[in-house]
């Protein structure tokens, strides 16, 4: 199968959601909506084990779905499309008669890798899964969905919520909100009126606000608790996760925070301007309105704010997203959560330092082994399966846990009596043998990747990158990999449940201690059989590892490595 076909396969859940952004954007948004809008909020249904579930903007319809309950597609927002584009969400409007939540809402408007535009700017759409009882007060379970912050969906089948329903007797609920240039934005022409939201930039964070208020305002007549609410998101979606850790914005909302293979980036309103800045000028040049970008720079010099204003908002989503440079995936190269001083804290994540963050609930955090190999083995730079491979691809990944986990755990303790619970996910990594459940030379090249925790923690199966990847789910690994799965669950369904993994039925794992010389993050792992949990002690920094490259190596192998590293380590100069 070509690589066109496989991501055509892979990504075929964003394809049927929408065939290209101008094309879904263009529709009028009455004719999106039946059941038509109404100008008043209703009294909150009683859950009663039954498809049919009042919220507080409408009756909505559901469907069985494997053994449980599903809505899917229930607006949380109000359509963020013409005057509301780069503006904070708004509640979705009420309307009469019945909604029928049997198909997904679209997708954020983007640009996949190979097969163009798809999704919409009318986006804002939430997902729920639930047991079929009668039980109530049941445990959230809020899914933010991975993909850079500019490319993904709820959508894929990886994310679907019917296991972690069945499985855990929780809720979950997954969300789609706007990604890239759409929902992270920042341009004094364009975003330096309306309220501090407004002026923030910060439009993807806070519709991932909106759908928390939406939860807590409607999650009860499904039967859900609105005081237990757990956040959760693996790499994009854990990004958000650790802002709306800090973010006034989402205070007392959730409860519990998972943050899985997550990185600690944040950037300065001045960055998000510069960027903005350049789109802009890439914009003129492909209009033709100047011949180069340094023309463009001149134009830009004597053009208006309103002037500028209209000029951004008269382009289609496709229009701004396919302008801006991709990366690994397809995925933007845009810079996304700026530390605008309302939505997020002026000092980023050093606010975790004061103690003093705005939700300081109970957190899981961690990543896996190897997460820069999946991302080395498309890239083939180094070539695969050399030792140039291997180093580069160790020390990236173990600069990532050092950025995304240890140096955000020890900031969170430092002055705070928090209870951070840390893991390394090793599922699919050789041993000291050069063993692994996974074949061929899948161990080597791919590892415990980038992702390949997401079927554990959420029981869905095999993930939809082994499309991309082939497959590592194996009857050969099966005993070994269903354990591991069982064991991953349950730690979340306890978390969840208490704000503590752990219960009598599980191996111990231990709360992170800055202070002492203990166990302090427990390793996720099975072999073909059994499970295999192990711990570690240490604590790793940018610092050490970049020390760690120092000593471990000799030059031109040094230099070669150190030259590779910088998206991880900027200020090392």
């Amino acid at each position: 199968m070509s690589l066109l076909m496989k991501l055509a396969y892979v990504f075929s859940p964003f394809i049927r959601l929408g065939i290209s952004v101008k094309r879904r954007v263009s529709l009028p948004i009455r004719r999106r909506f039946a059941p038509k809008p109404s100008n008043h909020t209703y009294e909150l249904g009683v859950w009663k084990n039954d498809a049919t579930v009042q919220t507080k903007y409408g009756t909505v319809v559901g469907h069985s779905d494997k053994g449980t309950w599903s809505w899917k597609g229930v607006p949380y927002a109000t359509p963020p499309v013409g005057d509301l584009r780069w503006k904070a969400p708004l509640d979705p409007v009420p309307w009469l008669g019945t909604r029928k939540t049997r198909k997904f809402g679209n997708s954020a408007a983007q640009v996949m890798l190979f097969l163009g535009p798809s999704g919409s700017e009318d986006c804002l759409y939430l997902n729920i899964w639930r047991p079929k009882s009668l039980e109530t007060d049941l445990p959230v379970y809020l899914y933010i969905h991975g993909g850079g912050n500019s490319i993904g969906s709820s959508a894929t089948s990886s994310y679907y919520g019917n296991a972690v329903a069945e499985r855990s007797n929780m809720l979950y609920v997954s969300v789609n909100y706007r990604l890239g240039a759409m929902g992270w934005f920042i341009h004094p022409a364009v975003t330096s009126s309306g309220s501090p939201e407004d002026q923030s930039g910060n439009y993807g964070t806070l519709d991932l606000v909106k759908s928390l208020e939406w939860v807590r305002d409607n999650i009860e007549a499904f039967g859900g608790d609105p005081n237990n609410v757990t956040v959760a998101g693996e790499s994009g979606g854990a990004f958000n996760v650790l802002s709306l850790l800090v973010s006034p914005s989402a205070e007392g909302l959730f409860h519990r925070g998972v943050v899985e293979s997550g990185l600690s980036f944040i950037w300065s309103p001045e960055v998000a301007k510069a960027q903005s800045d350049q789109l802009l000028a890439t914009l003129l040049v492909k209009d033709r309105k100047a011949e180069d970008e340094t023309q463009a720079r001149l134009v830009i010099s004597r053009m208006q704010d309103d002037e500028i204003d209209a000029y951004l908002r008269s382009k289609s989503a496709y229009t701004i997203t396919k302008n801006i440079p991709a990366r690994d995936f397809g995925m933007a190269d845009w810079r996304t959560i700026f530390t605008d001083g309302s939505v997020i804290p002026k000092e980023g994540y050093d606010t975790f330092s004061t103690g003093k963050w705005a939700n300081k609930v109970p957190v899981i955090i961690g990543c896996t082994k190897e997460e820069m190999k999946l991302f080395g083995r498309f890239r083939k730079d180094p070539p695969l399966n050399t030792r140039k491979y291997d180093l580069v691809w160790k020390y990236h990944s173990m600069l990532w846990r050092a950025n995304g986990v240890d140096e955000v755990v020890s900031k969170m303790t430092s002055r705070s009596d928090v209870h951070v619970y840390v893991y390394r996910f090793d599922w699919g990594s050789m041993d000291e043998k050069g063993n692994s459940v996974l074949s061929g030379k899948k161990g080597r090249e791919l590892g415990a990747h980038h992702g390949s925790e997401v079927p554990f923690f959420l029981g869905m199966g095999e993930s939809d990158m082994a499309m991309l990847i082939g497959k590592t789910h194996s009857k050969q690994n099966q005993p070994g990999r269903e354990k591991l799965t069982n064991l991953c669950m349950k730690y979340l369904a306890n978390f969840a449940r208490t704000g503590n993994p752990n219960n009598e039925d599980v191996p111990v794992w231990p709360v992170w201690d800055n202070s002492k010389e203990l166990d302090r993050i427990i390793v996720l792992d099975a072999d073909m059989d059994d499970l295999r949990i192990s711990y570690l002690k240490e604590k790793i920094t940018t610092q050490s590892v970049i020390d760690l490259v120092e000593s471990d190596l000799e030059e031109p192998e040094r230099g070669y490595v150190m030259d590779l590293l910088d998206d991880f380590i900027p200020l090392r100069n």
